[in-house]
């Protein structure tokens, strides 16, 4: 999954750096002797997949050092360019930070290595491509509804019919404020330009039945305490909590899809070592080794993870899924970010 808060959970969990040798010692390797390569996510399970399914194998392959960093940081990229001391080569993110310092702050990417015909439209830019992909979805609790079932995103908003506890994400860019928008009426493809106003008045509407998560991670833990009869929460922390027994249904129609992307800092060191690890991060076989081990659907279209039956449940690079969903404006938020974090947390300590 905003990713340092990306909300995947990851960046609350410390690691400690972890050096990854591959093929000789010191970087001895005819190919890539001498060299390393530093790779900077969000720590925690996520990252340990990544290094698995991706890190290990190109530094083996490559005969390259692999050196791992966390957690992403927006001001340490920002400062390391500024300074022009930049120790870090690709980093996961979200999009809207390399989007929108795409050659002032990122590195605009080798498309002559990596392969962009391969991930879903729309999501490759000049200084990013996606590497993970999943969705705010809504979830309801069954044994709270037993006869009416909630339909839509309009149904979290109807605490009339469907009365109960809701839960949603805390911060401007999770995508409370587009699911406020959809319950109001408003179509998936007219979202942007966002109206604040009218999304706020309607999430007012919810009064004392509305909490917020600000981590993945607590989401995940109030569906498993059974804390909200409906919520906004990110798929794969979903399927975590019905693998860990939760019977709460999905709702796909206009599931909200998002993605997390490896973009490559201005000035990185090893920039070419870079493109040569982002192409390999994201073919069809690195990603489905990542998609059997995370639940995050795999980016390329070649990918053909193998799946348990709850995973493919919740796999949000299904057709139907997809075609159920939009996706989150990536150019808009780049554009608007601070702005609608201001007019965010303006409204919600108001």
């Amino acid at each position: 999954m905003h990713f340092p808060s990306r909300r995947l959970g990851a960046a609350t969990v410390a690691i400690a750096l972890t050096m990854i040798t591959a093929g000789c010692s010191s970087g001895s390797g005819s190919d890539g002797g001498g060299k390393e390569l530093t790779f900077t996510s969000y720590g925690s399970g996520y990252q340990e997949a990544q290094a698995k399914a991706w890190l290990a194998p190109w530094a083996k392959e490559a005969k390259v050092k692999a050196v791992q960093d966390q957690p992403t940081d927006y001001a340490k990229i920002k400062t390391m360019v500024e300074s022009k001391r930049v120790t870090w080569d690709v980093v996961d993110t979200e999009p809207f930070f390399p989007v929108g310092a795409c050659d002032k702050y990122a590195e605009k990417l080798d498309f002559k290595k990596i392969d962009k015909s391969k991930f879903p439209e729309g999501t490759v830019s000049d200084c990013a491509v996606p590497d993970a992909m999943y969705s705010l979805v809504l979830v309801y609790n069954p044994k709270k509804y037993p006869d009416a079932k909630p339909a839509s995103v309009a149904d979290f908003f109807d605490t009339k019919k469907f009365p109960g506890k809701r839960l949603a994400p805390g911060f401007a860019t999770g995508g409370a404020i587009e699911a406020a928008l959809l319950g109001d009426g408003v179509a998936s493809n007219a979202l942007y330009p966002l109206d604040y106003d009218r999304a706020f008045k309607k999430l007012d509407t919810l009064g004392k039945n509305l909490s917020f998560w600000e981590t993945s991670a607590q989401s995940q833990q109030a569906l498993e305490s059974q804390q909200a009869d409906m919520a906004l929460v990110w798929s794969g922390r979903a399927y975590m909590a019905a693998k860990n027994g939760t019977e709460y249904v999905p709702i796909w129609q206009d599931n909200m899809l998002a993605y997390a992307v490896l973009m490559v800092p201005k000035g990185a060191p090893n920039k070419d070592l870079a493109m040569d690890f982002i192409a390999y991060a994201t073919n069809a076989k690195s990603q489905a080794a990542f998609a059997e081990d995370q639940p995050y659907a795999a980016v390329n279209s070649d990918a053909k993870p193998q799946l348990e039956p709850l995973a493919e449940e919740w796999n949000t690079a299904r057709d139907d899924i997809q075609e159920k969903g939009f996706y989150q404006d990536v150019a808009w938020w780049a554009k608007n970010q601070d702005e609608a974090t201001k007019r965010w947390t303006g409204w919600a300590t108001g």
